[in-house]
């Protein structure tokens, strides 16, 4: 009886499923728990509010008028760039 498989190449296709075994995901990774757990850590929990504290967080209306408008502000009068030395100057 011939056999398919020669030494040469039953040593190939074993070294060949060794190198793919190293690609298997393994644990939580393939389930997603990773992208879950990361998720979660950017969730701030709300916290209990004491005996003289507002609780309120953020800005006034006033303060966000103003911060707006310095922000637009911004792109209208660009501030100028210096020199780099990694760029070059001017001359």
């Amino acid at each position: 009886m011939k056999s398919i498989l020669t030494a040469g190449s039953a040593l190939a296709l074993l070294a060949a499923l060794a190198a793919l075994s190293g690609c298997a995901a393994e644990g939580p990774t393939a389930t997603g728990a990773s992208v879950r757990a990361l998720m979660a850590s950017q969730v701030i929990p709300p916290q209990p509010r004491l005996a003289g504290q507002s609780g309120e967080q953020g800005s006034d209306g006033a303060s966000a008028v103003a911060a707006y408008a310095n922000f637009k502000q911004s792109y209208v009068i660009p501030q100028p760039q210096g020199d780099s030395p990694l760029v070059g100057g001017r001359k």
